[in-house]
């Protein structure tokens, strides 16, 4: 009796330690999407666009690679890399020269948001994904330093 309640113990902790830690919270970004934002959703005009967010290097990173086209003509594309540093943190790439190093929150279920980390020099950002009826939404927002957030970016999301 003592050595089967061992053997289910060995494979029930191993399964525990797959799940816990801060990927599961970000479970719901996983795969490829298609978004489209509306003209009132951004400063650059109507877009739409497709990205993804995918486990890489045995589950140690996510990786985001995102493409966007606006009606005004812009296309932007970005990077971001998802990782342990005892807490979730993410750095992110774009074609403009940015470079963010972001501090992970999770504050509800199926919800996470990526804010710029504090002593980087100049505004401060703050992007956010929520799932809503099955939609996932973001935001991406900006802040002069000392300022307030104010959107900058938003767009509503489908499974490819």
């Amino acid at each position: 009796m003592r050595w089967r309640l061992l053997a289910v113990l060995a494979i029930l902790i191993p399964l525990e330690a797959q799940t816990s830690g801060p990927w599961p919270k970000l479970d719901f970004l996983l795969g490829d999407w298609t978004g489209v934002a509306g003209e009132k959703d951004t400063p650059l005009g109507a877009g739409q666009g497709s990205f993804s967010f995918q486990p890489e290097l045995n589950r140690k990173i996510i990786v985001r690679r995102n493409n966007a086209r606006y009606d005004s003509g812009v296309r932007h594309d970005d990077l971001m890399i998802i990782y342990l540093d005892g807490v979730p943190r993410a750095i992110y790439f774009d074609t403009e020269g940015h470079v963010i190093r972001y501090s992970l929150s999770f504050p509800a279920p199926q919800h996470a948001v990526f804010e710029s980390e504090s002593g980087q020099p100049g505004p401060r950002y703050r992007l956010s994904y929520w799932m809503d009826a099955g939609v996932l939404k973001g935001r991406f927002e900006t802040a002069a330093p000392g300022g307030e957030y104010k959107t900058y970016l938003s767009w509503s999301s489908k499974r490819r």
